[in-house]
This record gives structure tokens, sequence and C-alpha cells, in this order.
């Protein structure tokens, strides 16, 4: 069974799945190996994505971390999150006779690494900053896997099983707090001279810093173990409005081609007219990704629309989206992550009116991202509905050239 099967039969059926991880005779150094270390390269992998190709919103501008500076964030984010799930291992073994439980190692790695399984998953959302919130709630999710998951695997009794759980959830808090000091004291260290990239509407300004060929590779390495462990599955193929049909070539492979996803972008969209459009696509680190973005004015108002396929990840993306949801409220802003239709809807919203943003992941793992500026969160939401979602969700991917 692949790693992306187990964890979404987990996520899905969480009793039913620890009964058949307890029977799985894999040592620790298996678990660690194959499910550990491709699932700890997805938040690192996207929060790469997130930072240095997709980009993230400030004052109006967009903020990309350099690639080189990317990739040395995303390397010690991989790092501390392997050492810091097998800390958890080591705590959980350590523990385990003060609650009853079985102190033996497979059984505390189990628990540690598909406990947090929902956690790493979750890192899938970093890949589109405006999907943070979603992380959380992925991560909040653990919890409960933890919680089913000890008296299957450590067989911890019923009445020891929330205290047990509540030590576990503080080690992984310390564990959190420790990892997160170290990966900033190490990039303080490593980034250097490394310096922004900043997209304003006036232009760009980017100081190109160091490569680090070294971090490159190692996160091309992960990215092909991602890749392989992710399961084939069937899409149908069909035209886009605008280009030729998107035909052939394996949904899993490469990514929707960027001027399938720049054609997707209206001139006009309502009573806004485009002022500027641009594309991306191809690989980078072993990964294919497209995206299309345009800019619309109404007046005062100002809307960005973005389109984003994040090619192999899109599927994980899909996938968590469908388990989480949340919302946080204060009295500046409000935040709601929710499923409607088989897509994962997210809305962030100023209430006084400034700002908006409303996002779409679709079920084909498209991300739709509209930015009104003095704009209220209905009026983005009406200049969403005007896209063309339908056919978007329909496309096919193609690899990367």
């Amino acid at each position: 069974m692949s790693v992306l099967s187990r964890l979404q039969k987990l996520l899905l059926q969480p009793r039913a799945e620890w009964r058949r991880i307890d029977e799985d005779p894999s040592t620790a150094g298996r678990v660690v190996l194959t499910s550990l270390l491709p699932l700890a390269a997805i938040p690192a992998l996207c929060s790469f994505v997130g930072l240095s190709l997709v980009g993230v919103g400030a004052g109006g501008a967009l903020v990309r971390l350099p690639v080189a500076a990317g990739l040395l964030q995303a390397l010690a984010m991989y790092l501390v999150a392997v050492l810091g799930i097998v800390l958890v291992a080591v705590v959980v073994k350590l523990v385990a006779p003060t609650f009853g439980a079985r102190p033996e190692w497979p059984r505390a790695f189990k628990l540690a690494v598909y406990g947090s399984s929902a956690a790493l998953l979750g890192g899938v959302f970093l890949a589109v900053p405006a999907l943070s919130l979603m992380a959380l709630v992925a991560a909040l999710y653990s919890v409960y896997l933890v919680f089913t998951g000890l008296p299957a695997v450590m067989r911890t009794s019923q009445h020891k099983v929330v205290p047990f759980t509540a030590v576990i959830v503080l080690a992984g808090a310390v564990v959190g707090l420790l990892a997160s000091a170290a990966t900033s004291h190490f990039l303080a260290r490593g980034l250097g001279d490394a310096a922004v990239v900043l997209q304003t509407p006036g232009g760009k300004l980017r100081l190109d810093a160091a490569g680090l060929e070294a971090a490159s590779q190692k996160m091309a390495d992960a990215a092909q173990r991602l890749e392989a462990a992710s399961e084939k599955q069937s899409q149908a193929a069909a035209p886009v409005v605008g280009t030729g049909p998107v035909l052939g070539g394996d949904p899993d492979a490469g990514a929707v081609p960027a001027p399938a996803l720049k054609a997707a972008l209206p001139e006009t969209l309502g009573a806004f007219t485009r002022t500027a459009v641009e594309m991306q696509g191809g690989k980078v680190t072993g990964m294919a990704t497209s995206n299309a973005r345009a800019e619309y004015s109404n007046g005062e108002q100002r809307l960005r629309v973005e389109m984003i396929d994040l090619g192999s990840m899109s599927k994980l993306m899909a996938e968590a989206g469908a388990v989480v949801q949340g919302e946080r409220e204060n009295s500046a802003s409000a935040e709601r992550t929710w499923q409607e239709g088989g897509r994962t809807l997210h809305e962030n919203y100023r209430k006084d009116g400034s700002m908006a943003q409303y996002t779409t992941t679709l079920r084909n793992g498209v991300v739709v991202e509209l930015t009104g500026s003095r704009m209220n969160l209905d009026e983005v939401k009406a200049a969403s509905s005007l896209l063309d979602l339908k056919t978007l969700e329909s496309l096919r991917r193609q690899p990367a050239s």
C-alpha cells in the first residue's frame, strides 16, 4: 500500500486504518523511510512554491522570496520536520509505561508518524499563502488521529487515552517551538545577502542571490520521491476557450499549460477592464507548475485574478481540502474555509471594505484566487462568478517541456 493510499484511508476512516497499521509488521526504520521522509517533503516543497513561485501579497505588492533563499528555507523545514517527529516518537516510547502502553519503538514511530500525517499533508496549502489557515486546521486534525490511534497501536486503556494524548500534543508543541527557533537560526546564518523580489504595479525590483546547488539537488530528489508516491487517476480531457484542446498525457504529470490558464482570463470582468496579464510555466526543482495572473481596474477599485496549477501537488491539495474547514474573526477582519460541491472555498476580508480575497480550489486542484482592493467580499465573489470555472475544472495536465 502506498503512503498516500494509507493516508487517505487514515483521514477518512481513522479507527479502521489504525487497526491495519497496528497489524503491519514494519519496523521503525521502515516507517521513517517509506512514510516520514516523503510526507515531510510536502510542507517543505509547498512552502517553497508559495514563497518563491506564487508570492505573498503585501501592501498592494507581490513579494517573492528568491529561489535560492526559498530552497534553503524549504531544506531547513524538511530537516526539522523529520527530526521533530523522530523526537516525538522518542517521547512516546519513554512515557508509554506511565500510561500502561507498550514501550516499543515500532509502535511509537507508527503513532508519531501517522498521527502527524494530517499536519504534514496540510502543508500542501502553504503553496498558496492565502490558504494557510487550512494548514492550521489540518494540523489540529492530527490531535484526533493521535487520540484514535493510541488504543489500537500503543494498547492504551480508554481511561488513559486523554492524558496520554495531552502529553503527546504538549511534546509536539515544544518540539515545534524548538524546530521553529532552529529554522530561524539556520536561515539567519544561511541567507546572507539574499534579497526579495517585489512585483509592484510600477514594475519589478529584483536583487539576485547566490545559488545553492546542493540544496537545490536535495529538494529535487525530495520532489521526485513525492511524485513517485502519488497514485495515478483518470481524468477526462476537455478544450479550453481560446486555445486548442488540452489533450493526452498523464493527469498527474506536468501541469495545465500556462497559455490555457491565461486564456481563461477575460479582457473584461463585469465593469472591470483588464490592464495587465502575465503567465509562467515550467519546472523548478523537478516540479511542474504553471500560473497566469491578470490585473483589472474599475475606477479606484483594483482586482487581481490569479490561476495556479501545482502539478503533482494539486491532487494532494484537493484531497486535503476535502477534510478541512475552519474560520476565525476579530473586530477588523474575518476568514473562513469550507467545502461546497466538491470544491474548497476560502474567503478573507476586512470589514471596512478595503480588501477582500476569495479563493476556489477546483476539483482538479487548480486554484483560482481573486484579490480586490477597495472592494467588499460580495463584489469579489460576483467577479469570481463571471469566470468559467467549469472549463478550468476540466483541464488536463501536460508534461513540462
